[in-house]
């Protein structure tokens, strides 16, 4: 069954999406859809139920990785089913991501336009979900611009009388989270129920949800290889830019230094002039005031002149000055006639 389904897979390149879904002939366009998910959570059934050709993939689980295609609600599809992953938080197997690569390649060139991650309506813990985000890692963060939630066991809602939208309001942290990854794009499967037109409603919606997510991504596909081209890209852009801004960095730093280096230069002659200035002014201070002194001592020998003088005239007339002893005491004497 395994071969005979992998050889019934046909796959074709996707168009650009205005030639897709605005012309009604595209309407049957092939779709690639790639289920991953835990054990035990309807993930095959899943897969039965968008083929709707009845047991296609194996629901018992542990499963190797399978691929099928069939026309279903008007869209030819195929449709890779994973093998179940475990439940371990800390490290992927290296069996599960081998079976994870081998999965993605079964699309070839073209990739899976939608990754339908299969979680159940039951309580989703914070283990379970470091688990499943460990394991997307291996496809890197882009893969959650692609990725979609397909809550099964659809027949609890009604035994619980809730909506979807108030299980994840209720789901807690975990679950919020979850859905913040994937933009909130979700849908719910019933695999259980019998009707044949309530599996074809709930097919063709899933298919129109696809679509709006496709309008979103601008109608490209999931392809590891082309997002590792475009990170490779993009570093060796940021690479480039932050050389670029560290050597302008270093340039501006060296014409600081050199701006730094010349305002040094001219404060220092600056304080070079200031001293001299200083100094000049000091120095003609230091001239004035012995210019000051020699007018003062010529002054006073001039005076000393004088007084030698009017002695030397005085002893020619004949008139001398009173004296007065050192005790202090006047002497009287009388003027003589000189003869």
């Amino acid at each position: 069954m395994r071969d005979e389904t992998q050889a019934q897979l046909h796959l074709c390149a996707f168009s650009p999406l205005s030639q897709v879904f605005k012309d009604p002939r595209n309407r049957s366009q092939h779709l690639n859809i790639l289920l991953v998910g835990p054990r035990r959570t309807g993930k095959s059934s899943t897969g039965n139920t968008l083929l709707g050709r009845g047991q296609v993939f194996e629901t018992r689980g542990g499963g190797a990785t399978t691929a099928a295609s069939a026309t279903t609600a008007g869209r030819h599809i195929s449709v890779v089913d994973t093998q179940a992953w475990g439940l371990s938080e800390d490290f992927v197997p290296r069996e599960e991501k081998i079976e994870l690569l081998r999965a993605m390649s079964l699309f070839g060139l073209g990739g899976p336009h939608v990754v339908l991650l299969v979680i159940p309506l039951t309580d989703f813990t914070d283990s379970e979900r470091r688990a499943v985000e460990r394991r997307m890692e291996i496809l890197t963060s882009t893969v959650w611009r692609h990725t979609m939630v397909l809550f099964t066991c659809g027949d609890l809602l009604r035994r619980r009388g809730c909506t979807v939208e108030e299980h994840i309001q209720l789901g807690g942290p975990a679950l919020r989270r979850l859905m913040e990854k994937c933009r909130y794009r979700y849908h719910v499967f019933n695999n259980k129920t019998a009707v044949l037109g309530e599996q074809e409603k709930q097919v063709r919606e899933l298919l129109s949800k696809v679509e709006n997510m496709l309008q979103e991504n601008g109608g490209w596909h999931f392809s590891l290889h082309m997002y590792q081209r475009m990170e490779e890209e993009w570093s060796r852009r940021e690479l480039e830019l932050r050389t670029r801004l560290a050597a302008e960095t270093d340039v501006g730093g060296v014409r600081t230094k050199q701006e730094q280096s010349f305002k040094a230069e001219e404060e220092e002659k600056k304080c070079c002039l200031r001293t001299r200035e200083d100094n000049k002014m000091n120095r003609w201070e230091d001239e004035e005031e012995k210019a000051i002194e020699l007018m003062t001592l010529s002054s006073e020998e001039s005076s000393e002149r004088g007084e030698e003088r009017k002695e030397s005239t005085d002893r020619k007339t004949g008139m001398s000055a009173p004296s007065w002893p050192k005790g202090g005491q006047r002497l009287v004497c009388s003027p003589r006639r000189l003869a």
